[in-house]
């Protein structure tokens, strides 16, 4: 991709859910420094719109999706959805690695949910819309790369695509190393369409200082817009993006 590259669009709405920012104040707290994540406890985001039985079948990268998901859309409302994460259902999967050497044998249902574009699925099934959809598995950047994806669909005849970001770190219980692990779960909702709006353009890559987003950029996007940064640069351990808002 070269340097002179640059991406452009409009995002019609957004909305983010995490298991410890859970409302437009606790996030602006949060960026103003008067807030501190890390001592907030583990909640997972309120999914009070789904019947109660699909709401007990859901995990918590599933809340999280639905959560910063359904407000953009309305009711039975098609859209195409390109959905990325670097987790993915880790911790699922680590469950039932435990439960297989423990008992033998796992429960089919969380198998059949463990694969990476069982998310998506979930989402497919519960509002019942059989749009496109596509489940990316992701290193770092993996904003940048769902927006390069939605705008792909986009060129492609796309009314609006919706890129979806949710991560779910690997629980402390289980200690692998090394491992990279977000501050704390989340998920960023971003409602696409074709425009001028925004744009996305490669940057020139850190000077070797530490990055500043981990794999979590969905974050420090949330974090700039909460600022009212207008232009950024996501930086990232092999590559850079710069984020530019175009319109008031």
């Amino acid at each position: 991709m070269t340097a002179d590259f640059r991406l452009s669009f409009s995002i019609q709405s957004w909305h983010a859910a995490s298991t410890r920012l859970h409302t437009g104040e606790d996030w602006a707290a949060w960026v103003s420094g008067r807030l501190n994540a890390a001592d907030l406890p583990d909640t997972p985001p309120k999914v009070d719109f789904l019947p109660a039985m699909q709401r007990r079948r859901l995990g918590l990268s599933a809340r999280l999706l639905f959560a910063a998901a359904h407000p953009l859309l309305a009711e039975s409302e098609p859209c195409p959805l390109v959905l990325a994460s670097h987790d993915g259902e880790i911790n699922r999967s680590f469950g039932l690695w435990v439960t297989l050497l423990r008992d033998n044998e796992v429960s089919p249902t969380s198998f059949g949910l463990s694969v990476h574009n069982a998310l998506a699925g979930q989402w497919s099934m519960l509002r019942g819309d059989m749009s496109e959809y596509t489940a990316l598995s992701v290193r770092q950047s993996g904003l940048e790369t769902a927006v390069l994806e939605a705008a792909g669909l986009l060129a492609d005849g796309a009314e609006r695509v919706l890129a979806v970001v949710v991560d779910e770190p690997l629980q402390a219980q289980y200690p692998a190393a090394p491992v990279e692990r977000a501050p704390f779960a989340h998920a960023l909702a971003l409602l696409l369409t074709a425009g001028e709006e925004w744009e996305l353009s490669p940057a020139a890559p850190d000077d070797g200082s530490t990055a500043n987003c981990g794999y979590w950029g969905a974050i420090e996007w949330l974090r700039q817009q909460h600022s009212g940064s207008r232009r950024w640069i996501n930086h990232y351990a092999d590559k850079a993006w710069q984020w530019q808002r175009l319109t008031p």
